[in-house]
């Protein structure tokens, strides 16, 4: 299936050409000449849209297929009706297709991903945005890439203004990580969920950290939160009590310098308390209808399948071994899963070129990992991160989302796209405790401004 033709070619130095143009337009009001940021917002964002680029071609001519040009093939389904009916176009992108109209009935027949909304929502998504590009397989990658960049930069403000020593580490580990990349550029999933986690992270700062309100901060919670119920539920069950947790920890920080604030303190805990506890019921409700001994007898059967499956089709297959369908098997594999997620494939398990790729950065996460254990004071570290929410926030999250990502895919090519929203949390966490003393200070006159306040 080859999905690239010579528009697409023709066409990609006009958009690029226009979002260059609008990129530095930003850049140039909000970071001026000697802005400590000014010089990470074009790399980063050329960054992305070489990773959306890069995945467009292997997926068109290495692999001829896939989840990415899947999703391109439904939304040129979808756009296909536009001219024809607009209203069955309205239908069909919302999702409320009338089967007894012939383009809505001949448009769904076409479509074997009609009724799986995480899928559908992303070729959706990529209808949408191809409107404005002729349906363009690469130029929709590279629109997809740029719009996600927003949530993946303010992600970057989010901490870079917390460590104002540490914005090059920062940046590495946000903005210029290759996996997050890659696989989250282009027309995939991953690319509109890494965009909601970073709007998620900087809104939860902004709003409850600063006390900032905002109209347009609300609304991207909103539209955050939406995405990723849509398409990658989980991570917001993984995210969500972990923004929670930390925006406690820094009010609690701020009782305790600041005795008088303490009722605040407490009122603002109750309310969220509350809220955790509505997350946790409808999370309770979802799950009412299965048993502790089912649902662990699913990930075992699912675990089987899956991994036949990737030794049948590509041998990209890992194994955790055997473990039996009990809340004690499960737990006896938490150490090799998170392993399997952060620190693998190792270079001699690799058996393609992109596995190799994967493998380098997966190494290079673990030589990090080990000179942080080996050449910091152990005693020093564990005083930091209980010093610190963020790092509480990113350790935890890294730690939950790596055991149920590694303990569920069994394929090191599905591994390298699930695993990207815990890839800054873990970069985040490494660069500050091993790089927390060797950059040099912002003036002290710095005063950032913020583009969405």
């Amino acid at each position: 299936m080859g999905e690239i033709t010579s528009l697409d070619y023709i066409l990609l130095p006009f958009y690029l050409f226009l979002i260059y143009r609008i990129a530095y337009y930003f850049r140039n009001k909000y970071y001026p000449q000697g802005h400590p940021y000014r010089s990470y917002l074009i790399p980063g964002l050329t960054a992305k849209i070489a990773g959306a680029i890069f995945i467009g071609l292997i997926y068109n001519y290495y692999y001829a297929g896939g989840d990415s040009l899947n999703f391109f093939y439904h939304s040129k389904i979808i756009n296909s009706t536009f001219t024809k009916s607009f209203g069955s176009w309205i239908r069909l992108i919302t999702h409320h297709a009338n089967t007894d109209n012939l383009i809505d009935g001949q448009a769904v027949a076409d479509m074997y991903w009609y009724d799986d909304i995480p899928s559908y929502t992303t070729a959706c998504l990529g209808a949408f945005i191809g409107i404005f590009c002729f349906t363009k397989y690469l130029i929709i990658n590279v629109i997809i890439s740029s719009i996600t960049f927003i949530g993946i930069w303010l992600m970057f403000l989010t901490f870079a203004t917390q460590y104002d020593k540490l914005i090059k580490p920062i940046a590495i580990a946000i903005l210029l990580m290759p996996g997050p990349i890659v696989w989250g550029s282009g027309l995939f999933k991953d690319s509109f969920c890494m965009f909601s986690v970073g709007c998620l992270v900087y809104c939860f700062h902004t709003l409850f950290e600063k006390r900032t309100i905002k109209l347009v901060l609300i609304l991207l919670v909103s539209v955050s939160i939406i995405l990723l119920i849509l398409i990658k539920a989980y991570i917001l069950v993984v995210l969500l009590p972990v923004l929670l947790l930390k925006t406690i920890l820094i009010y609690q920080k701020k009782a305790a310098l600041q005795p008088e604030k303490k009722m605040v303190f407490y009122i603002i805990l109750a309310v969220f308390a509350f809220a955790a506890f509505i997350i946790f019921r409808k999370i309770a409700i979802y799950l009412s209808s299965f048993t502790m001994d089912n649902l662990l007898l699913e990930v075992v059967k699912q675990k089987d399948y899956l991994l036949r499956v990737s030794i049948d089709q590509d041998g990209a297959a890992y194994n955790l071994g055997d473990f039996d369908p009990t809340l004690a098997g499960i737990i006896n594999k938490i150490l090799p899963a998170i392993n399997v997620t952060l620190f693998r494939p190792y270079p001699w398990e690799a058996k393609s070129i992109i596995q190799f790729f994967n493998s380098i950065e997966s190494t290079g996460v673990l030589l990090l990992t080990l000179y942080l254990i080996l050449k910091r004071n152990i005693f020093n570290t564990i005083t930091n991160i209980y010093k610190d929410p963020n790092l509480i926030m990113c350790l935890f999250f890294t730690l939950i989302f790596a055991f149920f990502v590694g303990i569920s895919s069994y394929n090191f090519g599905s591994l390298s796209r699930y695993k990207i929203p815990c890839t800054p949390f873990y970069m985040l966490f490494l660069m500050v405790l091993i790089f927390n003393k060797d950059e040099k200070k912002l003036p002290e006159n710095f005063s950032e401004p913020d583009p969405l306040l």
